[in-house]
C-alpha cells in the first residue's frame, strides 16, 4: 500500500484516485483497477445521456450517414444527449447496417435477409 502511495502521489493523481488505490491494493483488489474504471466510464456516460452505438456495414460510412444513424438513435433511445459511434467494416454482410447499442442488437443487413429467406419454405 505504501508504495503504491508513493507511485501515485509522484504522478501528480487527484487526492480521490490515490484513496481509490490505495483501498484497492490494500484488499488485495488492485487487479480489479481496469473493472473499476470501465463500470466508473460507463455511470458517468449514462449521467451524462451518452449512448454508445457500434455500426457495422459494409462500406465505410460518409458523415451525412453517420449522422443520420446518430439521430435515428437518439430519437429512439430515452435521455440520450449525445450518441457516440464507433465504424466497423465487415464486407461479409453485403449491405445494410449492424447496430450494436449495450446488449441490443438490430440487424438491418442484406447478408441477414438473404439467409432468412433461404430458411422460408417454399
Amino acid at each position: 500500500t505504501a508504495q503504491i502511495e508513493k507511485l501515485l502521489k509522484d504522478s501528480k493523481v487527484s487526492p480521490i484516485t490515490l484513496n481509490l488505490c490505495t483501498t484497492l491494493a490494500g484488499n488485495a483488489k488492485l487487479a480489479d483497477l481496469p473493472k473499476v474504471a470501465s463500470t466508473y466510464s460507463q455511470l458517468m456516460k449514462a449521467k451524462r445521456g451518452q449512448v454508445d452505438a457500434t455500426i457495422i456495414s459494409a462500406h465505410e460510412l460518409d458523415k451525412k450517414q453517420s449522422d443520420q444513424i446518430a439521430a435515428a438513435i437518439k430519437a429512439n433511445s430515452k435521455g440520450a444527449k449525445e450518441v457516440v459511434i464507433s465504424s466497423k467494416i465487415d464486407p461479409s454482410i453485403i449491405g445494410g447496417i449492424q447496430v450494436q447499442i449495450g446488449d441490443q442488437f438490430l440487424d438491418l443487413s442484406i447478408k441477414s435477409r438473404i439467409e432468412e429467406i433461404s430458411r422460408t419454405p417454399i
